[in-house]
């Protein structure tokens, strides 16, 4: 017989990312778990979340409940000794947890105590980290502060985007989730503290951070930014009178064309990819065309 899980939150690790089911699908496809419910904070009529479509497939009941004795009640219908969380998006008080003889596993794209909080995969590429990682934890009272049961390291490498490192942070959080979740249904599983000394938190991103600024910062940060930024809050700036969104860039010594960035370290920041206003995604040179066409029409 196989044991049954709830499974807490969307999957959404990052913001701005279109989630997959990699850790739900990894449980649905288990041949020692099953999932029991899902559970959810905020319905999305107009466009369901991807994992609820997982869930219907699977034929997993969901619910949307924020309220703490409605969770209660929805864990007590089932006979589930332990859950999995993945971007909740609600503290989970520690009733909830105790409700699991097995308590709460919480699957961080971070390797803790590095990078606590709501924006791990953003920080690590917006300092421009050459690695991170993925914990396997259990849920806390404190944010992010439980002990970790697995951990696995992902390199980054410079043409990641945040929504391929979200990929790559994901996919192996989900093995690592397999392979320890045995034990800690077990209740044999060891755990590693985590070193409170070393621990560092993020910080949640805002729309007033998407302006680029050049002259202000280097061509390697704001290399950095785009793909941080990428869907949420985006990187922005106006290029020949047209408002856009920057999607891919590159550093060079030199530019490429009149739309590339001269930053302050005297790089310039290479504009390859844009969203024009009200026009969809083009690389540089279908732009300018775009733009010279219309000067001469």
């Amino acid at each position: 017989m196989k044991t049954k899980v709830i499974f807490f939150g969307n999957e959404q690790l990052a913001q701005g990312i279109k989630p997959k089911t990699y850790l739900f699908d990894a449980l649905v496809n288990s041949d020692e778990f099953e999932i029991a419910a899902l559970i959810l904070t905020n319905p999305n009529p107009r466009k369901p979340y991807q994992i609820e479509k997982a869930a219907k497939n699977a034929g997993v009941p969901v619910y949307f409940s924020k309220k703490n004795d409605e969770i209660l009640e929805i864990i007590a219908k089932y006979d589930a000794p332990v859950a999995v969380l993945a971007s909740f998006g609600k503290i989970i008080p520690d009733s909830i947890i105790e409700a699991f003889p097995c308590g709460i596993i919480n699957i961080h794209p971070s390797m803790l105590p590095k990078y606590r909080g709501t924006t791990p995969i953003e920080s690590a590429l917006l300092n421009g980290d050459k690695e991170t990682g993925v914990s396997v934890m259990r849920l806390a009272h404190d944010m992010d502060a439980g002990p970790t049961f697995a951990q696995a390291k992902v390199e980054i490498t410079a043409d990641d985007t945040k929504q391929s490192l979200y990929e790559k942070l994901a996919e192996a959080g989900s093995r690592d989730l397999l392979r320890v979740l045995p034990g800690i249904v077990a209740k044999n599983a060891p755990e590693s503290p985590q070193n409170e000394a070393q621990a560092t938190f993020t910080t949640p991103l805002t729309k007033d951070l998407s302006e680029l600024q050049p002259a202000l910062k280097t061509a390697e940060t704001l290399f950095n930014e785009v793909r941080a930024f990428a869907g949420f809050p985006k990187s922005k700036a106006t290029f020949l009178g047209v408002p856009s969104v920057v999607t891919k860039t590159h550093v060079a010594d030199s530019a490429a064309t009149e739309l590339d960035m001269l930053c302050s370290d005297g790089k310039y920041l290479v504009i390859d990819r844009l969203i024009p206003e009200n026009s969809k995604e083009m690389d540089a040179k279908s732009f300018l065309n775009g733009q010279s066409n219309k000067k001469s029409a």
